[in-house]
């Protein structure tokens, strides 16, 4: 069964998600060998620059009082070559979409320089991992949803290939977010982004991390969105990213109004090959084809 996602032609719906299993050349390799229709590369993160640089300038006895700055230059290029050489190489030895994904620092980030730089490394598409936790108590929800809406604007003016946003979980209107996105150039969002999320460890008082994997029944609450948002937006290609663990919630996002699905925590409880190309994933696939609620 192929499909179209931000106006990329993919032999299949079935995207494998930013994550450990898109961070080399051979993940992608495998991810091609096994059906994926494209992949999401492992995000590019400006903060982790960032915060090197300042760990390393902290133990630093230089003198010199701009060494930080230059840690950053020197290490944001590094690491940036890193991804782009990704990007190059899944290009040319896999016939899949290649997605880049940018975190960037909101307020001040470089994303127009990360994302022309992965449009000219050629890749296929852009998507864009925006969070703005406000800790202002006057801050208005509004207010900092529009920043999303700005961002986006200046990403997709500075390149010609299409632009994804993967949006938070928690927001107080996200079609009305969604519609301004599409307002500013974004050609399609996905459902949902999962960030980092504290648990606390009773026995030692201290935060420690929860689990980073989604569960079956997150899938609800994001099917709703979906159907509403391809509704209500039409224009916007959409991608369900939460709580797709097998062939029958795919088919449930797709039937919603979803152009495509991406997946990680079933590949990494069952493995790629298992989830790409089992037939239990692609038959209801194929099966809904001719049901797909029209758009």
């Amino acid at each position: 069964m192929r499909a179209k996602y931000l106006g990329l032609d993919l032999p299949s719906p079935i995207i494998v998600s930013s994550s450990p299993y898109t961070s080399n050349v051979k993940s992608v390799e495998q991810c091609a060998a096994s059906g994926a229709g494209a992949v999401v590369l492992k995000s590019i993160f400006e903060e982790q620059i960032l915060h090197h640089a300042a760990a390393l300038d902290t133990v630093s006895d230089s003198a010199y009082g701009d060494a930080e700055v230059y840690l950053q230059r020197y290490l944001g290029e590094d690491y940036k070559a890193g991804f782009l050489r990704l990007v190059q190489e899944a290009r040319s030895k896999t016939e899949l979409p290649v997605i880049a994904s940018i975190n960037c620092v909101v307020d001040k980030g470089d994303w127009i320089e990360y994302a022309t730089a992965m449009a000219d490394a050629g890749a296929s598409a852009l998507e864009l991992n925006i969070f703005i936790q406000s800790t202002d108590i006057h801050a208005q929800a509004r207010e900092l949803e529009l920043n999303y809406a700005e961002i986006v604007g200046r990403v997709a003016g500075a390149v010609k290939i299409p632009v994804s946003v993967k949006l938070p979980m928690r927001l107080t209107n996200v079609f009305a977010l969604s519609s301004a996105l599409l307002g500013h150039g974004a050609r399609g969002v996905v459902f949902f982004n999962r960030f980092f999320e504290p648990d606390v460890d009773v026995e030692r008082m201290t935060f420690v991390e929860s689990s980073p994997y989604s569960e079956p029944t997150e899938l609800r609450n994001v099917l709703r969105m979906v159907a509403i948002c391809s509704a209500v937006l039409p224009q916007l290609d959409l991608s369900v990213s939460t709580g797709v663990h097998d062939g029958e919630a795919a088919v449930k996002a797709l039937l919603c109004g979803a152009e495509a699905v991406q997946v990680c925590t079933a590949i990494h409880r069952e493995g790629i090959r298992s989830h790409c190309r089992n037939e239990r994933v692609h038959r209801p696939l194929v099966r809904a084809a001719g049901f797909r609620f029209a758009r």
